[in-house]
């Protein structure tokens, strides 16, 4: 994920708000408004929409889009070719695999109701994560999983297959 550095905000970038540690690819665009802390590392086809926040120590790979108003917490890992949505919230230490595709509204958590993390949250390849839907911390969703929309996923949905409700049972 190597690439050109910022220095400071760039005069190109308009009214973005970027650390001088942020790192970019080849081939980067990115909307207005938006703040990238220090240690943020873009890769190569990266494009990036207006409001959006990526907080310390976020790494996207290559062919990635993220829309407008998504909020990374930081620590994230976006692998290449990951869609994330208009709204998304992707909490602190989510991995979200290569061809995955999040979709608006959707959010991630981090800690219990009592400030404890649970662990990493994964998703897997090519899941689709459905409207809306809420990942609690500490779960793994599998590679080719679908998650549909308004789901609570409270526990671990690996095998390949279609969930949904709350919380999020296997359907087919």
């Amino acid at each position: 994920m190597a690439g050109r550095s910022t220095s400071g905000m760039d005069k190109k970038l308009g009214t973005n708000i970027i650390y001088d540690s942020f790192s970019a690819g080849e081939n980067f665009k990115i909307g207005g408004f938006c703040i990238i802390e220090e240690d943020v590392q873009v890769g190569d086809n990266v494009e990036i929409g207006n409001y959006v926040l990526l907080k310390k120590g976020t790494k996207i790979g290559n062919d990635v889009f993220i829309d407008s108003y998504v909020r990374s917490s930081g620590d994230n890992e976006i692998y290449d070719g990951a869609t994330i949505r208009f709204g998304a919230t992707i909490a602190r230490n989510v991995i979200v695999g290569e061809e995955a595709f999040i979709s608006p509204n959707v959010m991630t958590i981090y800690t219990t109701h009592r400030g404890k993390s649970r662990g990493k949250t994964i998703i897997g390849a090519r899941a689709f994560i459905g409207t809306a839907a809420v990942i609690n911390s500490g779960v793994a969703i599998g590679k080719d999983v679908v998650i549909g929309a308004m789901t609570y996923v409270s526990k671990n949905c690996i095998e390949k297959g279609i969930y949904f409700g709350i919380p999020a049972k296997k359907i087919r």
